[in-house]
């Protein structure tokens, strides 16, 4: 199953180099040189919570809908996404469409926006009767991280290497939204710390930085701020701090006139609870 598109940033973090990383590794036996090594055994962590009852539905603080724009190379990108106040708890989901798959993603932050716990389904469009999905849990305040897999291979259990992460990098843009809202940065500051990017096929906990650019005017969406992860990966944000836009083309729907793209089939609601 092929990794979710990215705007350019470095070898490192693409999966033909990731995957390469993680066979040198095993050749040498180096487990700290991996960026995640299979584990025997991984516990399910309880979902978030604070403390006795479920928690209630909350209220929608933000949401969006970004497509690509006509400058955009992968031009099939469809991106919804939507965030959640539930107690004390955000809780921020996406859902990605292109040619060659869907993601499904949930992620749990607490109440300064750091991670507790994501989530990501992976299906391909057109594979019936389900897509042949890879299911993956991430728990980010297992010491450390770890991740329970389920792909049509069967299930697997791993482990990661870098340290509990200050923020995710997913499927979808708007996730650096996050980041972005624990951090009240001046054009020029620059934060930052181990984050789980996980959308390569072989996720890395690495250390990565957030810096906030000077302002632009960006055709079609006006006023934008700039913020840029990875040193290359630059994003565009409204002045709440909520992603409208990226570099390489990822533009809001009410600000394009072209025609979106067919609808791909969703192979069934997300189970983050309940999945893998």
């Amino acid at each position: 199953m092929s990794g979710t598109p990215r705007a350019g940033r470095g070898a490192p973090s693409t999966p033909r180099v990731a995957g390469a990383l993680f066979v040198m590794g095993l050749l040498v036996g180096c487990q700290d040189c991996l960026p995640r090594y299979e584990a025997e055994e991984v516990e399910r962590l309880a979902y978030p919570s604070c403390g006795e009852g479920p928690l209630p539905e909350g209220e929608v603080i933000a949401s969006g809908h970004l497509r690509a724009g006509p400058t955009m190379r992968e031009g099939s990108v469809v991106e919804r996404w939507e965030v959640r106040r539930r107690d004390c708890l955000y809780v921020f989901t996406v859902h990605q469409e292109w040619e060659r798959q869907i993601s499904d993603v949930e992620v749990v932050y607490d109440a300064d926006w750091k991670p507790l716990r994501a989530w990501k389904r992976m299906t391909i469009p057109g594979a019936d009767p389900d897509g042949r999905p890879d299911t993956r849990l991430y728990q980010l305040e297992d010491e450390p991280v770890s991740m329970i897999q389920r792909s049509p291979e069967g299930l697997s259990r791993h482990r990661f290497n870098g340290g509990r992460p200050v923020a995710v990098i997913g499927p979808g843009r708007a996730l650096v939204s996050a980041w972005i809202q624990a951090h009240d940065l001046e054009v020029g500051d620059v934060v930052r710390g181990p984050v789980l990017d996980f959308r390569p096929l072989v996720e890395e906990i690495d250390e990565v930085a957030l810096r906030r650019d000077p302002d632009r005017e960006e055709p079609g969406l006006g006023p934008v701020r700039v913020y840029t992860v990875f040193g290359r990966e630059s994003v565009f944000t409204d002045e709440h701090g909520w992603v409208v836009g990226d570099l390489a083309g990822l533009r809001t729907d009410e600000s394009l006139d072209t025609p979106a793209p067919e609808p791909l089939p969703t192979y069934g609601a997300p189970n983050p609870r309940g999945t893998p």
